[in-house]
């Protein structure tokens, strides 16, 4: 816009007659002197640094939002890590344990055959013995 108005301020020369259709109170830019281009100067020098101001800004805001995103990743990743972690540990433990019970079971299987073998030889004793008793019963009678 002051661009403009310094286009506009060269084009026509200034009038003395109150303003000749620029708003009232403004003052165009003149650039056929050192304070015009000082202002232009100025401006110029003002707008490129609230652009590099907001330029930083962005660039900061950007770094942020990068930071936070990589952040929730890295704690989505963490979480994911621990849940297999557990399901491998609980089935680790459950193989350990089927293999504790299957142990176990193989011991009380040879301990009923082994109490199968015993016993067997006592009531096979206890019959011989019932049976013998029964002969010498008719033996007497």
């Amino acid at each position: 816009r002051a661009m403009a108005t310094a286009a506009a301020a060269t084009a026509t020369p200034p009038s003395s007659g109150g303003g000749g259709g620029l708003e009232m109170g403004r003052q165009p830019v003149l650039l056929n002197n050192p304070n015009g281009w000082a202002n232009v100067t100025r401006f110029t020098a003002l707008a490129v640094a609230k652009l590099a101001r907001l330029e930083r800004k962005v660039e900061r805001g950007s770094a942020a939002a990068l930071g936070r995103a990589l952040h929730r990743i890295e704690q989505r990743h963490l979480r994911e890590a621990m849940a297999t972690l557990h399901r491998y540990t609980s089935l680790d433990t459950f193989v350990h344990a089927r293999g504790h019970a299957e142990d176990m079971l193989q011991r009380l299987h040879n301990l009923v055959d082994s109490f199968d073998v015993e016993v067997d030889h006592l009531v096979e004793s206890v019959v011989q013995s019932t049976l013998e008793e029964d002969e010498v019963v008719v033996a007497r009678a």
